[in-house]
């Protein structure tokens, strides 16, 4: 199945709530400084960046950045002061990541990849009024866009087949998967079993 934008977002706020996520939002991550009834933790998936790989094979890849956020003290929504033990709230936040990440690469199309050497991670405090602990992290995702079909068990890209003949009532054709009984169509036409025109 292709993979549209609208699935891809979709499909991320599902493996948002599936790592933990409480609030998955779509936009630009400052936009989240005006709500201020977030439940968190927060995953924001910034309007991703895409560009085509290959038009003839539908590959698109998305450049996407996403932002999971968490106040100084979890029990507090609104953020406190307290700054001791960040490093303890940005790991748990990471563990999300990496979970999100794992089911995002796994998700409805087979063919939807994620290369690991395009995930960085970058980690912040005190962002916002909130006064959020962040970790933020860049990655590409590569899917299949609407223009084509994939069957997943099949390899890809298919490897092309060489032309080969049969013939049958008196007519040459191309099987299509090299298994002819001639390897060219005029050797098939030189055959006893050729009456017609070919094909």
């Amino acid at each position: 199945m292709a993979t549209t934008l609208t699935q891809l977002v979709n499909n991320m706020e599902i493996c948002a709530k599936s790592a933990g996520f409480t609030t998955f939002k779509f936009g630009k991550l400052a936009h989240i400084n005006f709500d201020h009834n977030i439940k968190y933790d927060l995953l924001n998936l910034q309007y991703p960046d895409s560009r085509i790989l290959d038009i003839n094979n539908g590959l698109q890849v998305y450049n996407c950045v996403i932002t999971a956020a968490r106040p100084y003290s979890k029990a507090n929504p609104r953020g406190v002061r307290r700054v001791d033990n960040v490093h303890i709230i940005m790991t748990a936040l990471e563990n999300r990541i990496w979970n999100f990440l794992s089911c995002v690469g796994a998700g409805n199309n087979c063919q939807d990849l994620i290369p690991r050497e395009t995930i960085q991670l970058r980690r912040e405090k005190g962002t916002h009024n909130d006064q959020l602990v962040t970790v933020t992290c860049s990655f590409n995702i590569e899917v299949f866009f609407n223009c084509i079909e994939i069957d997943c068990n099949s390899d890809w890209p298919p490897t092309a087949v060489a032309a080969s003949y049969n013939c049958k009532s008196g007519v040459c054709y191309d099987p299509g998967d090299g298994t002819g009984a001639y390897s060219s169509l005029a050797a098939c036409q030189a055959s006893s079993c050729f009456t017609g025109s070919g094909a």
